[in-house]
C-alpha cells in the first residue's frame, strides 16, 4: 500500500492492488485534512450538515438491481422494488451536504454515474478517522449514535464498562437512537416517523450514523428535524458494537469488545462479514 493512503494508527489488511499506485487519488492526504477542518468548523459554527457515504450497495439499491444488500429479502428491503416508491430515495441521496466514496476505480465509476460532481471526501478518510479514534477524542461536542436497534443496544451496554470507554477514549455517548435492523426501506414513512421522534428529543451536536440504504431517503432531512452534523460512518457502527470485520478498510488494528455470557444479545445481530473476514482480536468483558 502506497504511503499516500496511510492513516496514522490504522492498518488496512489486504488492500486492493490499486492502493499501491499514487496516481489513484493524489489528493488523498489533502482531503483527509480538509475533512477534519470541515467537520470541526461545521460543529463549531453550528452548521447543519449531512455527510453521505456512497457505496456499491447504494448503487445497486438506487438502480433497483437485486444484488447483495440491495436484494429483496436480504437486508434493506423485503418487498420487491415494484412495490416500493423509490422516488424519495432517488431524489434524496443527492441532497446531502457532502458525499463520500471509496477511491477504487470500481467505486468511483459508480459514483460518477450517479453524481454530477467530483467526489467530496474519500470514504477511507471516514473509516480511518474512526478506526484511529480521531472522531471520538477530538470532538468536544455531544455525540449521538444512530443505527440498527440490536447494534445500538450493544453499544449502550458496552459503554457501562470502563475498559471499553478507555479503549474508545470517550467518556460517554449522548444518545442511542435506533431504527429497525432489517427492511427499513419497506415503509420509509414509518421508519422516518420513528426515527424523527427520537432525533427531535435529542440535543446531540454530532450524530454518527449507520443505517444502511434507507439513509438515501432520510439522511438529508435529519438536519431539518434536529439542526446538527450527521456523519454516515456505515460499518463504523459495527465497530463500535464490537462486530466489525477487521478486513474492512483501516480496521485491521481494531479490537472488537463484546460482553461475555450475553448470547441472546448477539443472536439476531446482522453480521456484515460476507464471504471472508474475521472479527479478529475479540475481547470479552
Amino acid at each position: 500500500m502506497n504511503k499516500l493512503y496511510k492513516i496514522q494508527k490504522t492498518r488496512y489488511l489486504k488492500p486492493p492492488s490499486e492502493y499501491g499506485d499514487d496516481s489513484l487519488y493524489p489528493d488523498f492526504q489533502n482531503k483527509l485534512e480538509f475533512f477534519k477542518e470541515d467537520l470541526l468548523s461545521n460543529l463549531y459554527n453550528k452548521v447543519p450538515t449531512s455527510y453521505y457515504k456512497f457505496g456499491d450497495g447504494d448503487y445497486y439499491f438506487l438502480n433497483q438491481i437485486p444484488k447483495g444488500s440491495a436484494k429483496p429479502g436480504k437486508r434493506a428491503l423485503k418487498k420487491s422494488y415494484s412495490n416500493i416508491d423509490m422516488n424519495p430515495f432517488i431524489d434524496g441521496y443527492r441532497r446531502n451536504s457532502m458525499h463520500a466514496c471509496l477511491i477504487t476505480s470500481d467505486n468511483t465509476s459508480k459514483f460518477n454515474k450517479m453524481f454530477n460532481k467530483p467526489l467530496d471526501i474519500p470514504s477511507e478518510v471516514i473509516y480511518g478517522l474512526l478506526a484511529n479514534k480521531w472522531l471520538l477524542n477530538n470532538i468536544n461536542h455531544k455525540i449521538g449514535i444512530i443505527g440498527a436497534r440490536p447494534k445500538v443496544k450493544i453499544i449502550k451496554k458496552l459503554m457501562k464498562y470502563e475498559e471499553y470507554k478507555n479503549y474508545l477514549e470517550v467518556d460517554k455517548f449522548n444518545d442511542f437512537i435506533t431504527i429497525d435492523q432489517n427492511f427499513a426501506c419497506d415503509n420509509l414513512e414509518k421508519t422516518k416517523k420513528k426515527l424523527y421522534r427520537q432525533v427531535e428529543k435529542s440535543d446531540s451536536e454530532l450524530f454518527l450514523v449507520g443505517v444502511g440504504h434507507v439513509k438515501s431517503g432520510l439522511l438529508h432531512e435529519l438536519t431539518k428535524i434536529r439542526p446538527a452534523v450527521y456523519l454516515d460512518i456505515g460499518i463504523g457502527v459495527d465497530a463500535l458494537a464490537g462486530l466489525v470485520n477487521i478486513y474492512r478498510p483501516y480496521f485491521g488494528n481494531w479490537k472488537n469488545y463484546q460482553i461475555n455470557n450475553q448470547n441472546m444479545m448477539y443472536k439476531n445481530v446482522d453480521l456484515l462479514i460476507n464471504n471472508f473476514g474475521t472479527l479478529g482480536n475479540t475481547i470479552k468483558l
